[in-house]
């Protein structure tokens, strides 16, 4: 298996943050992380569907879905963080478009183990 290894990130690259499962409790500490992020030098693009109920999940599964993959097709995000993980993340796994993803290297961060840690195998067998 080859792995594709993304480029580092760089003072003034962007970030793009996701939620592919439920939304946060609190917002206001996605708006620390981000100032945070700022503040580090970087620029951020907050998805869509950040801070978004639909029942307890941060939009449909097409809208999250379609939040990591405009993450992954725009060309100027170098990196994406996802807020959380949970029980609405692995829905995706059969809709994710991996050859786009494979075409467009990114850093990908998860925040805790959890089911997004099926996504970076299901990532790495591409």
């Amino acid at each position: 298996m080859r792995y594709t290894k993304p480029k580092r990130l760089l003072k003034g690259d962007l970030i793009g943050i996701i939620s592919p499962a439920s939304t946060p409790d609190d917002l206001s500490r996605i708006n620390s992380g981000i100032k945070y992020l700022e503040k580090l030098g970087y620029k951020v693009l907050v998805g869509s569907n950040v801070g978004k109920n639909h029942g307890y999940l941060a939009g449909s599964d097409e809208e999250r879905l379609n939040d990591l993959h405009s993450m992954f097709k725009n060309k100027a995000v170098k990196a994406i963080m996802c807020v959380r993980g949970g029980y609405g993340s692995p829905r995706l796994l059969d809709k994710i478009d991996y050859k786009m993803i494979k075409k467009n290297p990114k850093i990908f961060v998860v925040t805790a183990i959890s089911p997004l840690c099926r996504w970076h195998f299901c990532r790495n067998q591409i």
